[in-house]
């Protein structure tokens, strides 16, 4: 599996907890209107994504991320699958 492939697993399975099971998920889905999250929780998921991955999101760049897609993207940026550490312990 690729970097890439893998961040879009972790991002669409973090996702996939946090909204309701029957509601599927599409790369232009849009985080707080189409998948209901509030601000907050497109914080605390992308601190599960950084758990799970390894990477570090940049509090402002995740700002500036609207949609599925984006988020992929921006995980994607900062994701080294060589160099990453998952973190498995306390979550929020």
């Amino acid at each position: 599996m690729s970097g890439r492939d893998r961040v879009e697993a972790e991002v669409l399975r973090v996702l996939r907890a946090a909204t309701p099971a029957a509601r599927s998920i599409a790369s232009d889905d849009r985080l707080l209107e189409d998948l209901g999250l509030a601000p907050a929780d497109v914080t605390r998921l992308a601190w599960d994504i950084e758990q799970a991955l390894g990477a570090d999101i940049p509090r402002d760049d995740l700002a500036s991320v609207f949609t599925v897609g984006a988020l992929i993207d921006l995980v994607d940026q900062h994701y080294d699958p060589l160099t990453a550490e998952p973190k498995h312990g306390w979550h929020m």
